[in-house]
This record gives structure tokens, sequence and C-alpha cells, in this order.
């Protein structure tokens, strides 16, 4: 922070950034979450830390959600996931309702 050379107005809006993450909003009065979550992070993604999913995952699951989590190997950010594995969890989701 002191060896910041930008100005204050090339900084974005903490209102905004808050908006931006859903830690602010999994499990909070008056918001309505899904209750059946599948989240993918390619094992090789190089853009996004395996932590932001994980973590969302974990508080999402904390909050009594139910979670479908995983890691495919050798998969980056835009991997290429399995459709039909997909297609399965949604009936699966289907069926329980």
């Amino acid at each position: 922070w002191s060896s910041d050379v930008c100005s204050s107005d090339l900084l974005a809006d903490k209102d905004i950034v808050k908006t931006m993450n859903p830690l602010n909003y999994i499990g909070k009065s008056g918001v309505k979450t899904a209750h059946y979550w599948r989240i993918r992070h390619g094992e090789a993604d190089r853009d996004t830390t395996i932590a932001v999913p994980a973590v969302v995952a974990l508080r999402l699951q904390q909050a009594g959600y139910d979670v479908d989590f995983a890691s495919p190997w050798a998969r980056g950010h835009a991997g290429d996931y399995d459709l039909d594995e997909l297609f399965a969890w949604m009936d699966a989701i289907g069926h329980k309702n």
C-alpha cells in the first residue's frame, strides 16, 4: 500500500467490490440462494486459485446447501467439462424434489 503509485480515483468502488463477493450473501436473511450447487475448478487453472471456489463451496455447505464440488485433473480455467456428467447431476437433483 505504501508503494502504491495509483491515484485513489483508479481504485474500484468498495461497494461494487462488496457486491461481487458471494460470501457476503450466502446464508444471509432476505437473500434467496439456490439449494443445489455444482462447482468445477480445473486443476490446471492458472487464472483463479482453487481457494476461491473451495471457500465458496465450504461456505455453502456450512449454510446447509447441497454442493457437488470437484477439481478435474489437467483442466484449465475454461476446462471442457463432461456434459453427460452435468446432465446426470441435473437429473439426479430433479428426482430429489
